[in-house]
């Protein structure tokens, strides 16, 4: 059915002259369409925005997980007695990157963080928590004062036991960690489950103790083992 004449213009709707009648062509849609969705992503974007550049109630909510975060701290110091941080409570930990950087988080004036190149002091006291690969385990034993091996902590997942026994330090506190820090300084995440509310990251060795009082200041459960009891934990987490 033909709609016009061919000689004739297409007809006005009433009410408005230069109104043309609704187009039914499928480049017209295709291009109602686009713009449909580029208003879409528009508002999207906006959303993303917000998100990414904090309004002032991003920085309140910001400024009460800082608080909370500061509560604990000042708990869990109070726990201690309050007392100035002492050469037996003392931690170095070695590695910058995410987990060394979550132990350091509630670090007394005493604790030092070392990074490549620096080296334990070899009249410190304390366990030196050591959170890097474990491409990196023997050099940093190799360059660590003799003395002061026994107070190394190995933090690494895998078997050690073959390392450890071939560098004398089988007796050395070992930790499996079941904690996940998404990018640096970011809050860490507790390995709970419902089946385990008690948490799953375990020690064993002399500074069990220490680690789990320096996971606990940052709210990280950890369970000190005997070494009997550590030995299924670790094939459990290889598995």
């Amino acid at each position: 059915v033909r709609l016009f004449k061919s000689s004739a213009q297409p007809p006005t709707l009433s009410g408005s002259p230069h109104q043309t009648p609704p187009s039914s062509d499928p480049f017209d849609l295709t291009m109602k369409l686009s713009l449909s969705i580029l208003c879409v992503a528009l508002a999207i974007s906006e959303t993303n925005a917000y998100t990414a550049f904090p309004t002032k109630r991003s920085f309140i909510t910001m400024g009460s997980k800082a608080a909370t975060k500061g509560t604990s701290r000042t708990a869990w110091f109070e726990g201690r007695g309050g007392a100035a941080t002492t050469a037996t409570s003392c931690v170095t930990v070695i590695g910058g990157g995410r987990i060394g950087n979550m132990l350091m988080d509630s670090a007394g004036p005493e604790d030092k963080l070392l990074k490549r190149g620096d080296v334990v002091d070899a009249n410190g006291a304390g366990p030196v928590f050591i959170a890097t690969r474990n491409d990196s385990l023997q050099a940093i034993v190799d360059e660590c004062p003799e003395g002061r091996r026994k107070d190394l902590v190995f933090l690494q997942n895998g078997y050690l036991d073959n390392f450890l026994e071939k560098n004398g330090l089988g007796e050395n506190t070992q930790s499996l960690l079941f904690v996940a820090v998404t990018s640096l300084g970011a809050d860490p995440i507790d390995g709970i489950t419902s089946v385990n509310p008690e948490g799953l990251t375990a020690a064993t060795g002399e500074h069990a103790e220490a680690l789990k009082e320096r996971l606990a200041s940052v709210d990280m459960k950890c369970n000190v083992l005997s070494p009997e009891e550590y030995r299924p934990a670790m094939f459990e987490k290889l598995m």
